[in-house]
């Protein structure tokens, strides 16, 4: 999508162009992804349907959900000491 908005030069409703800034890879992004991905595929729930399932009466979702939690609130205590 990123490549097509460069190539036609797409702009905004308002005409204005659209600048999206180059990303740098780092190495954090990678390990950060396998986390993801590896706690996604022993769950076999991402983020969004953990409410559902939930709601659905699926009671051992809770520990995902709690594990999720978690990570995140830990994610945000080492957030400033992490690599950028």
């Amino acid at each position: 999508m990123c490549n097509s908005i460069k190539r036609y030069h797409i702009r905004t409703v308002h005409g204005e162009t659209v600048h999206i800034a180059d990303k740098t890879f780092n190495k954090g992004q990678l390990y950060g992804g396998l986390m993801f991905g590896l706690g996604w595929a022993i769950t076999g729930a991402c983020p969004g349907p953990l409410f559902a399932q939930i709601g659905a009466g699926y009671s051992v979702v809770i520990v995902t959900f709690l594990s999720a939690w978690m990570g995140t609130y830990v994610y945000g205590l080492l957030r400033e000491k992490l690599p950028h």
